[in-house]
């Protein structure tokens, strides 16, 4: 699909701008983001020096601007009161207005958010986002498994840290939602 076809198709869409200048061209995608989940629905590698141009084009003719990062399946992306963050088959978290809404359809209302946090197993397989409720219970916002982690046992601390980036950028992003503070549990 090209993009200006991606503009016009239904649904919600998100324009994420890669951040790696590759020959002389940055990529720009645009994903589709329903309840399925992010689909990458239009991409162009475009030169450096069209880039913030065809970028601010096509934020000027309605997307909205997400994120990614190549080391996920997560897409996110910040709204006028909250965030909302996708992988590649639902939405598994939305932040909006006074409350948040958990993938398994959990609601929590912003006043119990007592902190949010990045957490990682001792195995390194399990991480994510989470969050401290003033009731004292945990709860996993935005969680992830790693089959990098589950099935290489040289997987090291360096692999960890370039595969969780994500993690603090989603959490900061919450955190500033739900007016908490922000405590990166992987570093």
């Amino acid at each position: 699909m090209t993009f200006e076809e991606a503009l016009v198709a239904p649904g919600r869409k998100v324009l994420v701008s890669g951040t790696q200048v590759k020959e002389g061209k940055r990529a720009l995608v645009i994903f589709s983001l329903s309840s399925d989940g992010a689909k990458e629905i239009a991409a162009r590698r475009v030169p450096e020096g069209d880039h913030d141009a065809l970028k601010a084009d096509l934020t000027a003719r309605g997307l909205a601007l997400g994120e990614t990062d190549s080391s996920c399946d997560f897409v996110w992306a910040t709204t006028a009161d909250g965030i909302d963050v996708y992988d590649s088959k639902r939405k598994v978290f939305e932040a909006a207005g006074d409350r948040a809404t958990l993938v398994d359809g959990t609601v929590v209302p912003r006043a119990d958010f007592a902190r949010v946090m990045t957490y990682v197993s001792e195995d390194y397989i399990h991480r994510g986002v989470k969050a401290a409720l003033r009731s004292g219970k945990e709860v996993e916002l935005v969680p992830e498994i790693s089959l990098s982690a589950m099935g290489d046992p040289a997987y090291t601390r360096n692999e960890l840290l370039w595969e969780t980036g994500w993690t603090s950028t989603i959490g900061i992003a919450i955190a500033t939602w739900a007016g908490t503070g922000f405590d990166n549990g992987i570093l």
